[in-house]
């Protein structure tokens, strides 16, 4: 969890200071006095205060694509596995789950930066997570659809020995398509351009 030290006459001042740092309030923070200097007849008392983040990041997680699917009066259900440092949060909306993909799955990928934003505002550098976030299903399908088009095309490209240019692929799709062909001795994969009009290609080795 986050933690930042700090150096004030009174336990008051630094959770004021805490507060304002962290933008929560007790009991999502626990301060802890490390030291404490006395002084002389009270004068020149000095405290040295721990102040530790107390929340749970990947639960704020999921209650934060909750409120989304309130706000849009969406009955979902939201799914959350963690192992390690890695969150997976799989949202069944029925209906709606088309509007969270979006096109090109660029909701999707919009959705999953703010809900990792809002998991890892909680979390010290150290202890980041790594969030996916997926509608139906969508990403095992298209991750599935993905490696059988990287290989459909890696096999084209070997043996006509003419590039491709594979275009409307974020950039978690074009991971897929690298990892998938990085071992194949006949081509290679590499990415021109910038967002969001990056694009993949696939080309021979030896020409």
């Amino acid at each position: 969890m986050k933690k930042k030290l700090y150096q004030t006459k009174t336990l008051d001042e630094a959770k004021a200071l805490a507060f304002q740092d962290f933008g929560l309030k007790e009991p999502e923070i626990i301060f802890k006095i490390i030291k404490e200097r006395k002084g002389f007849l009270g004068i020149g008392r000095h405290l040295e205060v721990e102040a530790v983040v107390n929340v749970d990041g990947i639960k704020k997680g999921k209650e934060y694509i909750q409120m989304i699917l309130e706000s849009n009066h969406v009955n979902g259900l939201i799914e959350k596995k963690a192992r390690g440092n890695n969150v997976l949060y799989n949202i069944e909306a029925g209906d709606f789950n088309g509007y969270l993909i979006g096109k090109n799955a660029r909701n999707l990928a919009s959705l999953q930066t703010l809900v990792a934003i809002v998991v890892n505002n909680y979390y010290a550098p150290n202890e980041t997570r790594k969030v996916t976030v997926d509608v139906g299903g969508y990403r095992k399908r298209r991750e599935r659809n993905l490696e059988r088009m990287a290989i459909q095309y890696g096999k084209q490209v070997a043996r006509t020995k003419q590039k491709i240019k594979l275009d409307h692929l974020n950039a978690y799709e074009r991971k897929i398509i690298h990892k998938k062909l990085a071992n194949w001795k006949d081509v290679k994969t590499y990415s021109v351009g910038d967002e969001p009009y990056r694009n993949l290609v696939i080309e021979p080795k030896n020409k």
